[in-house]
Order: structure tokens, then C-alpha cells, then sequence
């Protein structure tokens, strides 16, 4: 019998950095089990540790060097050069860091680690013209709704830099000569320009190879083609829905003349027309164990691992906003017993008592079976999953939740208004969510709030009472349960074209805008709402609700990691009761007041160089991870800085630029330099405003957004700050009874202050209402 040829699976980038995806490990285990040679590759985590190391990082320069030719932002160029250094040389323990579970519990090194991690991609983001990396998107020059922009990014080292990073990560990987097939799974839009490189790059390489591409995202986007694509050009096969029993018999076909139909696979019929052969239920009983043998299981950004399980498909409900029924086929479950059969066997191979269940939803008749046989085994695992709210989610399922292992729950909240629910068709009852959360609280077990501003009909007024209960939920979980473990999302409503909404726009009160030709993949599309909040007024409460206090943050930064922002770290966190970082510490608010004969100094870890292309110099302190661009008429005073030089005289414009390096952590030997703000407006203390702040004027709310044209930070203020923001434009002296929403302002630059006599510590007040850092 002749040798089978092996096929190749990959998962592109970019899915998930945290933990592995499941659809690769079942399509391996399903061949492996019908005898086909198979190797998985999770290109995705592949590509993030090489993106990680010192190495890679440092051979960004060449590409800074080039940055005219590149056409890069020579602002992003500038401040990444300023990162560099300090990223070189701790990116390695960074990585080491972040996959030491003990170090979950050092709040102050886990930090530093993911400060540094996300410093390296804010590194890798300016060596591409338009590209923005933060490990959940991937935005670059080209876009993945236009099939041409996708083509040309195959072919552009310069621009697309995947292309760039896979001419040295896949070629190895195809050198194989036993080799025959490469299959690419795709399931978000994010992996699509990743997956098209990778299939450009195995035709240039092994033209001989047959190409399949398949998952969720490619059931959305190729169920609607009618005629051959342009990406058969790169592509042999496309198959729709679900893959186990579909790559095998696609191998079969293939390689050994088999004839049985491939569920879902597109074949063009004799007048030129593309046609999908029907897609077949995968039977759950049958479901391989997935193999995450060929897996680097620490090559993902949490000490873990945590692997993904699943015990049902699909989704038993049919909510207006969703597409997921259009993507999947009908809903089914899994035998309980099987389902910790598979998890415990994970457990024992890979060593890792973690897991998260990938279903679409777990019903509450998953929930009691699989809780129970967990707790029947004494099983000692933990896991977590999405849920939704209902009246059988009480005080005894949630204790056996817990007992099972469960330390984190996901509920689809999205309105805390029963109008809206009924809106979107959520079938949820408004009386069953705050029981619902209690009970589990009570239990131990953390929720995350998943929820959505602005669906067509919403108002204003209904989106502020959802954000205000989830900021009391979250209140009430770390206060009264003891559990800092609770998370939210909040994002505007997005009309995707395959969801109900998308399919029946006229029942929900919208009009549809369909995109022009150029975006022929686009399935998320803009509207008009006959009622209710527009689009872009959705998108600025759903900003407003999801923003962190803007008292944690140690402005002005300029970027912001996100390493370890994710579910999998709120749930092992709570599995390790570690509590949760403090965050950015608070910036300092003070006066510069020069100590004779002891002049200022920069700190140590602080780089700064003039960049002629922005007219700015720019600073970097490694120990407060803080950025500022100055003018770049300052650059004499850093240079008389960095010696220990004292220059004369200090105006008000040096006091002020003085107390700003020392408040975010510029200068050495901070207190000997500045002090803090007065409890009140002491004599001959002024304060005027920040320059460099636009401000742009709700005239319904008279809030005011401003926005830093130095850093991009922008803050809301309340009408009575922004009249006080205004009064102090020329500068003057802060009454007492305004005196706590001025230190708040000073707090976050958009006031500063000179000239204090008799300073004391004092605590800021609230004129800000609202704040985020935009990196």
C-alpha cells in the first residue's frame, strides 16, 4: 500500500494569544484517527514568539532606517527608537514573566513584564505604515472587506507584515517532500489577510501542494460567492461549516481516488457557477479527543495552559444581533460523561488543570450535567464558559458550579432594559439578572458582563442605566463578595449583514448602507436608525462606559499594552486568588520648587532624542513606562538634565515642564525638587491652563471632550470643569471652593499650577467625569 501523504494544518494569525484554538487539534485528531499523516502548526503563536524576542525587536531598526522610503509615521518611529533599548533588553524576561504562574501573585513584576511586551508590539506596529498591533487586532494598510487590498497583501513585504515575518517562518515547514496537502483555518476576519499569505507563500514555495482553506469566518464570507472568486487563484478548496468528517474525506478524494461527497466543499459546475455540496452534521459521540500534541503549549501569553473544550455546537437561540446561526448548523450537546472524559485525559497529557469551554453557549442543562460529573469525580479542575441569564440559575447551581471548578462565568447582558432585550429578541427577563449575578457571587464564581450600546431603537437614556448597573455589579463583586475578579465589555452595536438584523433591516427600523464594490467581503456595515442612538453616538457612550477611572493611569502615555487584559487571566487569577494589579499608579500632581545648589537631574532609565521629522524631542522613563514629547526647544534643558546642570533663570514655562517630567517620573530624587498640591488655593499658588488641549462641545450636555494633540489622551469634562478650564485659560488663582476639580485637572495635565508657598498633601476631587488614555 502506498505511503500517505501528510498534510499540513495551520492557524494563521491572529485568534487568540492566550491560549490555543480548538479547530486545528480536532481536524488533527479526526485525520490521525483515519490514519492520514498530519502535523498541526499554530502559526499564530509561532509568529508571537518570534515577534517577542530580543532578536526580532532589534531588526526593527533596519526597517526605522528606511522609514522615508517605507513611508512610516515618523512620530510612531521616533517614540518606538525611544522604546527600543529598554524593550532589547528585557523582552526575554518579560517572556518568562508572564508564563510563571507564581508571578501572577507579584503584581509589581507581572506589570513591568507586560508593560514591556506591549512596548515591543508598539515597537513592531511603526515599522509598517499603517499597521497597529495589540494582540486582539491586527489594522494595517491593507483591509481585509476588499478582496483586491487582500491579493496585494500576499505579494507586500513592505506593507504587509505578515508577509515580511512568514518568508522566514513557513518555508521550513514545507520542505517536506512526503507532503501533499495544506489545510488553513479561518475563523475571524483577523486571520484572513494572514491566511491568503500563507497560501501565496506555499505557491511560490511548493507549487505541487493542494491548498484547502476553511472555518467559520471563510462559511461567512465564501457562503455568499456565486461565481469563481479571485481567491481560487491562490486557493484549491473551500469548504463551508464544519471540517472533521470533510478533510477526511477530501483526503480521500484526493490522494486515493475516494468518491463519497466532501460536506461543504465548492465545486464550479459546467457553466462556470460555484457550487457547495450540502453541509453534513458532525455526530458529537463520534468527536475526537483534540491533539494538541504538535503544539507548543508555552508559546501562549499565559501561564497555563488553559485549554479550550467543548460540549456543545452552536447556539439554541436566534438573537436579532447575532450571525452565529448563519455560520453553524443546528444545535447539539455532548454526553457529560464524555465531555470530562476528554478534559481529564487533557488534564494528564499536558499537565494543565485549566480549561475553557469554546461553546456558543452553555445551557443550563449543560451547566447541571457537566457540573455534576465534575463534582461526582472530584475531579479537580477548573474551567470557565458563557451562559445566559435565566430563572434556573440559582443558589444550588451556582454552589455546584463552583464546586465543579467553575471560577468564572460570561453572561450575554447587553441591555439592562427590558425594552431593549425584547428589541433584540434575547429572550432574557430583566427580573433574572440580578438574582442571577448574586447567586453567583455568592458562590464564588466571578461573572463577565458582555453588553452592547446603541441597538437600533436604544436610547440614550437606556444605554446609561446598563453602564450603570454593570459599574455597580462590578462595585458589588469586589466590596460585598470579595471577588476583584468581575469584568465588562462594552461595545457599540455592529450590523453585521448575516445576522437577522442584517437580513430583515426593515423590521428593525433601519436602513441599510451597503458598501461600494471595493469592500465586496464586508459583512459589518453602517446604517440609518429611524429612532434611537445614531452610530456614532453609540460609539461614544458604549466608549465612555467601558473606560477605566482615569485616576489609575499615569498620563501622558502614548501607548498601552494589553498583555494579560484578557479572560484568561481573570480567571486564573481568581483560580489562584492572586487579587489583581493596582494598575498604573497615580500620577502625582505637584509645584517645581528648586532646591539651591542641588540641581535636577533626569532618572535613571530615562532616554529622550530630538526628532527633526516632528519637531518635538521625546522622552521615555523605563521605570514609570511614561512617554512625553516636548518641543523641541526643551532639548537644551534635558541635555543640561541628563549632565546634572542647573540653566538660568527658570521662568513659569520651565517650572511647569520641570513639574511635569518629576510628576511622571522623569527626574531623580523627586522630592527634593517639587512637592505636592496644597489642600487648598495657599497664597501666590496660580494655575493656568495646559497648553496643547483641543476641546470639542457636546451642546445637548455641555460635556467637553478634550483631547491632548501632544499624546492623544483624551478626557470628558462636566460642564462646571470645563467653565473652570476655561476661566484659568490665562492663568489666575483657584477659589477654594473650586479647588478640588483644579487638582483633579492638574491631576490629568489639562491644568498646571506654579509659584506654591507651604505645600501640604492633598487628595484630588471629581470635576473629571471621565478619561482614557488613546494608544
Amino acid at each position: 500500500m502506498a505511503r500517505r501523504p501528510r498534510t499540513l494544518l495551520v492557524n494563521p494569525p491572529l485568534w487568540n494569544v492566550y491560549a490555543p484554538h480548538l479547530a486545528v487539534p480536532l481536524l488533527t485528531a479526526a485525520l490521525r484517527d483515519h490514519g492520514w499523516p498530519v502535523t498541526a502548526f499554530d502559526l499564530g503563536a509561532v509568529h508571537l514568539r518570534w515577534m517577542l524576542t530580543a532578536q526580532t525587536v532589534a531588526g526593527l531598526r533596519s526597517r526605522y532606517d528606511r522609514a522615508d522610503e517605507l513611508g512610516l509615521d515618523p512620530a510612531a518611529v521616533d517614540e518606538a527608537r525611544l522604546l527600543l533599548p529598554s524593550v532589547c533588553d528585557g523582552v526575554e524576561a518579560a517572556w518568562a514573566t508572564v508564563h510563571d504562574p507564581a508571578r501572577l501573585r507579584d503584581h509589581t513584576a507581572f506589570t513591568r513584564a507586560a508593560r514591556t511586551l506591549g512596548n515591543a508590539l508598539v515597537c513592531h506596529s511603526a515599522a509598517f505604515a499603517g499597521f497597529h498591533c495589540d494582540l486582539r487586532s491586527n489594522r494595517q494598510h491593507y483591509s481585509e472587506r476588499s478582496s483586491t487590498s487582500v491579493l496585494a497583501a500576499t505579494r507586500d513585504r513592505d506593507r504587509n507584515p505578515y508577509r515580511w515575518a512568514f518568508d522566514t517562518l513557513l518555508p521550513p515547514r514545507l520542505t517536506d517532500p512526503e507532503l501533499g496537502l495544506v489545510g488553513i483555518s479561518v475563523s475571524a476576519d483577523t486571520q484572513l489577510i494572514p491566511a491568503m499569505t500563507v497560501a501565496a507563500l506555499v505557491r511560490e514555495h511548493r507549487p505541487d501542494l493542494r491548498i484547502v482553506m476553511g472555518g467559520n469566518y471563510i462559511t461567512r464570507i465564501a457562503g455568499r460567492w456565486r461565481d469563481r472568486h479571485p481567491f481560487f487563484d491562490l486557493v484549491d478548496d473551500f469548504v463551508l461549516y464544519e471540517g472533521e468528517d470533510a478533510i477526511v474525506a477530501l483526503c480521500e478524494n484526493l490522494f486515493e481516488g475516494g468518491t463519497r461527497p466532501v460536506p461543504g466543499r465548492g465545486s464550479l459546475t459546467p457553466d462556470g457557477r460555484l457550487r457547495f455540496a450540502p453541509a453534513r452534521d458532525v455526530d458529537l459521540a463520534t468527536l475526537p479527543t483534540p491533539d494538541f500534541d504538535d503544539y507548543d503549549l508555552d508559546s501562549y501569553l499565559a501561564p497555563g495552559p488553559v485549554l479550550p473544550v467543548l460540549a456543545s455546537r452552536s447556539c439554541a437561540w436566534d438573537c436579532a444581533f447575532c450571525s452565529i446561526p448563519f455560520a453553524s448548523n443546528r444545535y447539539r450537546h455532548r454526553d457529560a460523561a464524555a465531555v470530562v472524559d476528554e478534559m481529564q485525559y487533557l488534564a494528564r497529557r499536558h499537565g494543565s488543570t485549566s480549561f475553557m469551554f469554546v461553546d456558543e453557549i452553555m445551557t443550563q442543562r449543560t451547566l447541571r450535567e457537566v457540573g455534576a460529573e465534575l463534582v461526582r469525580r472530584d475531579a479537580g479542575l477548573h474551567w470557565y464558559g458563557e451562559t445566559r441569564f435565566a430563572a434556573g440559575l440559582d443558589d444550588a447551581l451556582a454552589a455546584r458550579l463552583h464546586a465543579s471548578g467553575c471560577r468564572r462565568l460570561d453572561l450575554g447582558l447587553e441591555s439592562y432594559n427590558q425594552r431593549v432585550l425584547d428589541l433584540m429578541r434575547k429572550g432574557t427577563r430583566i427580573e433574572h439578572i440580578e438574582p442571577n449575578i448574586e447567586a453567583l457571587l455568592r458562590a464564588g464564581v466571578p461573572v463577565h458582563l458582555f453588553c452592547i450600546t446603541g441597538f437600533p431603537g436604544e436610547r440614550a437614556e437606556e444605554a446609561r442605566r446598563t453602564a450603570a448597573f454593570v459599574e455597580r455589579t462590578l462595585s458589588r463583586s469586589k466590596e460585598e463578595f470579595g471577588l476583584p475578579y468581575s469584568t465588562s465589555v462594552n461595545g457599540p452595536f455592529i450590523l453585521d449583514l448575516l445576522s437577522p438584523v442584517g437580513e430583515h433591516p426593515e423590521r428593525f427600523g433601519i436602513t441599510v448602507l451597503h458598501p461600494g464594490p471595493d469592500e465586496d467581503l464586508a459583512l459589518s456595515v453602517d446604517y440609518v436608525a429611524a429612532s434611537g442612538l445614531t452610530g456614532s453616538e453609540a460609539a461614544v457612550l458604549a466608549a465612555e462606559a467601558d473606560a477605566l477611572p482615569d485616576t489609575g493611569r499615569t498620563a501622558p502615555l502614548q501607548h498601552r499594552g494589553l498583555i494579560g487584559e484578557s479572560e484568561e487571566y481573570a480567571f486564573l487569577r481568581c483560580v489562584l486568588d492572586t487579587g489583581v494589579p493596582p494598575g498604573r499608579p497615580a500620577a502625582r500632581p505637584a509645584v517645581f520648587t528648586p532646591a539651591p545648589g542641588d540641581p535636577p537631574r533626569l532618572a535613571d532609565g530615562v532616554t529622550w532624542r530630538v526628532s527633526a521629522g516632528t519637531g518635538t524631542v521625546g522622552l521615555y522613563a523605563a521605570g514609570a513606562d511614561s512617554i512625553l514629547r516636548l518641543p523641541a526647544r526643551w532639548a537644551g534643558l534635558l541635555s543640561d538634565l541628563d549632565k546634572g546642570v542647573r540653566s538660568d533663570p527658570w521662568d513659569d514655562d520651565t517650572r511647569d515642564v520641570l513639574c511635569t517630567l518629576w510628576t511622571f517620573g522623569f527626574l531623580a530624587d523627586p522630592h527634593r525638587h517639587a512637592t505636592p498640591l496644597p489642600a487648598g488655593p495657599a497664597p501666590g499658588l496660580r494655575v493656568r491652563a495646559a497648553p496643547g488641549w483641543r476641546e470639542r462641545v457636546d451642546p445637548d450636555t455641555g460635556r467637553a471632550r478634550m483631547t491632548s494633540l501632544v499624546t492623544g489622551r483624551e478626557v470628558v469634562l462636566n460642564v462646571h470643569a470645563f467653565l473652570l478650564w476655561l476661566e484659568h485659560a490665562e492663568g489666575g488663582q483657584p477659589t477654594a471652593a473650586d479647588w478640588d476639580a483644579v487638582t483633579d485637572m492638574i491631576r490629568v495635565e489639562l491644568l498646571q499650577a506654579y509659584r506654591a508657598e507651604d505645600p501640604v498633601t492633598t487628595e484630588a476631587g471629581s470635576g473629571v467625569e471621565a478619561g482614557r488614555d488613546n494608544a
